[in-house]
């Protein structure tokens, strides 16, 4: 069999909490490497300008993820691009299974983040990827000029939208409950914003999307679109841990105040763990504390 690579820190997930806490970790003294299936700086890579980050005035998360790669490639941190497929958090050395190997380490630092929940309604598999998008700062530029729909309730389906009609021909905003109480005033005049109080029932198409069918009171008629953005909510992507440490009823982890889990030697950090906001700030000030964390539990683990 082929010999597992070992490291003293592992850190699962690659976005901003990953990140910090492998930074934390490295300038430790502690050999260390992330395990990424996508790109490094997780959601950033999705959010466009930025506000609320202390030090800069504005900023947006692409320009946040250059720097956090500046870092990462300082610090000599190794970058593992592999899907990860099963735990064991037993014994003194914790294994992590991925898809191309098997890595074992002192500590895990999970950042897991979260992921979009599937809206579960007929032809939403079936062209996710090919007309179906859940992220309108990602994908919307590839529909410039063209007709999409935002489906969706909620602020965050109105932003999308809004930020849409700047790139689209037209935008359908399709939302199960009225919003306009949602959309500033200066936006309730764009002429090519519509917004449809119904619900999606499905989508249609041949090799890529084409329709979306909506159901207005108890009446359905067809949206033709380019494209559709798909304004779900998230899910902690948690699914590999069932069973092997403490889940709350939404699925997210429980720590200690140390970011420590239920299993000793594993710690969590960012939306992943259960906390009462999520923000980049956040996420920065988990990722520090954990990496510290799993310092300390390192080397009380080799004196």
């Amino acid at each position: 069999m082929e010999e597992k690579k070992s490291y003293d820190i592992i850190i699962i997930g690659g976005g901003v909490a990953g990140i910090t806490a492998g930074i934390y970790a490295k300038r430790a003294g502690r050999k260390v490497a992330i395990i990424e299936k996508m790109a490094l700086g997780g959601q950033l890579n999705s959010i466009g300008k930025i506000e609320n980050y202390p030090g800069f005035a504005e900023t947006d998360g692409v320009s946040l993820v250059d720097n956090l790669y500046m870092q990462v490639e300082k610090n000599e941190i190794e970058i593992i691009s592999d899907e990860v497929v099963g735990f064991n958090f037993k014994g003194d050395l914790k294994e992590v299974t991925c898809k191309r190997a098997t890595y074992e380490s002192t500590s895990i630092i999970l950042a897991l983040g979260m992921a979009s929940k599937e809206l579960g309604v007929k032809g939403e598999s079936e062209f996710s990827g090919r007309g179906i998008s859940y992220c309108a700062h990602c994908d919307g530029n590839f529909y410039k000029n063209k007709v999409v729909a935002v489906v969706g309730s909620g602020k965050y389906a109105v932003k999308d939208a809004v930020y849409l009609s700047q790139i689209c021909k037209k935008v359908y905003l399709v939302s199960k409950y009225n919003v306009d109480n949602l959309l500033d005033e200066k936006f309730k005049s764009l002429s090519n914003l519509e917004i449809i109080t119904a619900s999606a029932v499905a989508f249609e198409g041949g090799e890529a999307l084409k329709r979306v069918v909506i159901e207005e009171n108890s009446q359905r008629k067809t949206l033709e679109v380019n494209g559709a953005f798909l304004v779900t909510g998230k899910k902690p992507n948690t699914e590999l841990l069932n069973g092997q440490i403490e889940l709350n009823e939404n699925g997210f982890i429980v720590c200690d105040s140390s970011m420590q889990t239920s299993e000793e030697g594993v710690f969590a950090c960012g939306d992943v763990r259960e906390s009462s906001l999520k923000q980049i700030a956040t996420a920065v000030g988990d990722g520090a504390l954990a990496g510290v964390s799993a310092n300390v539990y390192f080397l009380k683990n080799h004196l």
